[in-house]
């Protein structure tokens, strides 16, 4: 599942959060470190988004009922 989520500029890029093992807000930094399975130098791959551990959340759960919205209305 694709997310978009912002840079420190503020700028969108996409992220497939099926990657993503972890993901933590740091709220001093103002930042979510996101560990992903995408091998960098045999090591877990770090992102740094602006959106917090609970925005995060709600895009997955919306995410996840837009697509079960279309199956029951199929129903």
């Amino acid at each position: 599942m694709w997310l978009e989520l912002h840079d420190g500029d503020g700028f969108p890029f996409y992220v497939n959060m099926d990657n993503v093992v972890d993901f933590r807000w740091y709220e001093r930094e103002g930042y979510t470190c996101l560990l992903t399975t995408a091998p960098v130098a045999e090591k877990l791959h770090r992102l740094y988004v602006r959106e917090n551990a609970q925005e995060i959340m709600a895009m997955l759960r919306a995410e996840q009922a837009r697509r079960v919205a279309p199956a029951r209305s199929a129903a």
